[in-house]
This record gives structure tokens, C-alpha cells and sequence, in this order.
């Protein structure tokens, strides 16, 4: 089993993606070799945690292979343009949003 946090840049056109498409998302996105079994996903706003279950002979496979899934993931489906994997590449997050002064 591992986890993974995804977080909503504040470009992000949705900050809140329901559970049944992220997984078809992940499910798109897996490869045989990633040895995925199930995934669970909890969503809210700005913010998804993932739980993978993974058939690896090691947790440090299963992590590698869930960290691979997810960028898949992220670099082929629109719907989750401008979300990372919370601790990845610094980008302003959907928490921490600049003010956008009132016109």
C-alpha cells in the first residue's frame, strides 16, 4: 500500500474533482507493470489523497510505482491541469492563493 497527496494550483480551473473520475483517471493512466490493484480516492477541495494497493515485492516499489502513476495522471488529463504531488516542484498551491485585488 502507498499514498499520495495531490494539491490544486491556484490556476486550477477545478478545485474539486469527484472520487469515481480521479480513479478512472488512475486507472487510464496505470501500466501493467505498475502492479496496481485497487485505488481509493478522497477528494476536496484544492486537495485529493490517493491510496494505491499495489502488487511490489517492496514498499520502496510500491511508492515508486505510485509516484510514476500519479504523474501520468497529471501530465494526460485535462481535468487535473495544475494539480502536483503535494512535496513536488514548489507552485502556489490552491490554500495559499495570492489576493486578487477587486476590479
Amino acid at each position: 500500500m502507498s499514498t499520495a497527496t495531490l494539491v490544486a494550483d491556484w490556476r486550477a480551473a477545478s478545485t474539486h474533482v469527484a472520487p469515481a473520475l480521479v480513479t478512472d483517471i488512475l486507472w487510464a493512466a496505470a501500466r501493467p507493470g505498475d502492479g496496481l490493484e485497487h485505488v481509493h480516492a478522497l477528494t476536496m477541495p484544492g486537495r485529493m489523497e490517493l491510496t494505491f494497493f499495489h502488487c511490489a515485492p517492496s514498499l520502496e516499489k510500491a511508492l515508486g510505482s505510485a509516484g510514476r502513476l500519479c504523474r501520468r495522471a497529471l501530465d494526460s488529463s485535462p481535468a487535473l491541469s495544475h494539480w502536483r504531488i503535494a512535496g513536488d516542484t514548489p507552485a502556489t498551491d490552491f490554500a495559499s492563493t495570492p489576493h486578487q485585488p477587486s476590479k
